[in-house]
C-alpha cells in the first residue's frame, strides 16, 4: 500500500508542472467598448471557455481599440501577435475582393439571409480565402445591425433622395448606394457628424440604430427612415495557427462558447433595434417605412458591375438564398 501511495504521489508531483504548461491565455482585440452587445457576447464566451476548461484555457479581452485599428488588429492576428479579433464579412474585401458583395446595398435581406450566404458554397469559398490570404479562421458570425437613414426630412421614395446631402463613411459600397439612390454623398469625419447635422452641413446620415442612439443623432434629426440598406455582422476571426494548435476538444469548447456568446449579442442587438424605433418615435421623431423594392431596382447598374467583376449571376444566386 505504501508503495502504491508513494507512486501515486510521485506521479502527481510530476504531473503538476505538465498541467501548468497546458494552461493558456487567448488574447482578443476589438473596436467595441465595454457594454456594447459584442463585448457582452465576448465576455460570455470568455466565461464559458474558462468554466468548461476549469481555468486551463482563458480569454483576455482588449476592447475599445486598445490594440490598434481594426486593420492593425487583423494584421496582428495574421502574424500571430493576437489570437482573435472581429470584422464584418462584407468588410473583408480589402483582402478578398468578392466579399464586398455582402456589404453591397440590398443584396442581403436580413441576418438569417447573411448566415445562409456564409454557409453556401460561395460563402465557404470566401471563408477559405480568408484563411489562405490572412491566416484567419472564421469561428462565428454575430449580428451587428442594419443600417438606417436619418434626416431633416423623411425618405419614402427615390424622389426623396434627390439632392439629399447624405453623410456616408468612406466606404465604396455605401458611396455607390448613395449615388444610386440619387443622393449627394458628403464626406464628414465620424466624430464631426453630430455637428454637421446640427448646422445643416448635411441633411442626414446613415448608421445602425444603436450607433444612431449612442451618438445622439436624433437630437438633431427629425426623421428616421428604415431604409434597411445594409445588414452587417461581425465575424469572430481567430489565427488559423492558434486554432490548429488547439486540441479537437478545446476547438469544440471555443466554438460552442463563441456560438453562445453570439446568442447573447444577437438577442441584445435585435431587441435593442426594436426598442429604439419605439423610443425615437415616442421622443417625437417621424418614422418612415418605405418600400425598398424601387431602391433595390436602382442598384441594377451596381449589381451588373459586381457580376462582371466577381462572376455572372452571383448577385441573383446569393439573393435567392433569402428565406421567404
Amino acid at each position: 500500500m505504501k508503495i502504491s501511495i508513494t507512486a501515486t504521489l510521485l506521479v502527481g508531483a510530476f504531473a503538476l508542472p505538465a498541467m501548468a504548461q497546458d494552461s493558456r491565455t487567448l488574447r482578443l482585440g476589438m473596436q467595441g467598448t465595454i457594454g456594447d452587445p459584442q463585448y457582452q457576447g465576448v465576455e460570455e464566451a470568455a466565461r464559458l471557455i474558462s468554466e468548461r476548461t476549469e481555468g486551463r484555457l482563458t480569454l483576455e479581452v482588449f476592447p475599445n481599440s486598445q490594440l490598434g485599428t481594426f486593420t492593425e488588429m487583423m494584421e496582428q492576428v495574421t502574424v500571430g501577435d493576437l489570437d482573435l479579433t472581429l470584422n464584418p464579412f462584407g468588410g473583408m474585401d480589402p483582402w478578398v475582393p468578392r466579399a464586398v458583395i455582402a456589404s453591397t446595398a440590398y443584396v442581403v435581406q436580413d441576418f438569417d439571409h447573411l448566415q445562409n450566404i456564409i454557409a453556401s458554397d460561395w460563402g465557404q469559398e470566401v471563408v477559405a480565402e480568408f484563411a489562405e490570404v490572412g491566416n484567419w479562421h472564421v469561428v462565428d458570425s454575430w449580428y451587428f445591425g442594419t443600417r438606417q437613414t436619418t434626416g431633416n426630412r423623411g425618405i419614402e421614395s427615390l424622389e426623396d433622395f434627390q439632392g439629399f446631402r447624405l453623410r456616408v463613411p468612406n466606404s465604396a459600397p455605401l458611396l455607390a448606394w448613395a449615388e444610386a439612390m440619387g443622393a449627394s454623398p458628403t464626406p464628414v469625419a465620424f466624430a464631426e457628424v453630430y455637428l454637421a447635422l446640427q448646422t445643416n452641413q448635411v441633411d442626414g446620415q446613415e448608421n445602425p440604430l444603436p450607433t444612431i442612439d449612442s451618438m445622439k443623432f436624433m437630437e438633431v434629426q427629425s426623421d428616421l427612415s428604415l431604409t434597411n440598406h445594409v445588414v452587417q455582422d461581425q465575424l469572430i476571426l481567430m489565427s488559423t495557427d492558434t486554432w490548429e494548435s488547439l486540441s479537437p476538444e478545446d476547438q469544440q469548447i471555443v466554438q460552442e462558447a463563441f456560438e453562445a456568446g453570439g446568442e447573447v449579442n444577437n438577442g441584445i442587438v435585435t431587441s435593442r433595434e426594436e426598442e429604439l424605433v419605439a423610443q425615437f418615435e415616442a421622443a417625437g421623431a417621424n418614422i418612415h417605412r418605405p418600400d425598398t423594392a424601387p431602391f433595390r431596382e436602382a442598384m441594377a447598374g451596381i449589381y451588373a458591375e459586381m457580376d462582371a467583376a466577381h462572376g455572372e449571376g452571383t448577385i441573383e444566386q446569393l439573393s435567392s438564398l433569402a428565406e421567404n
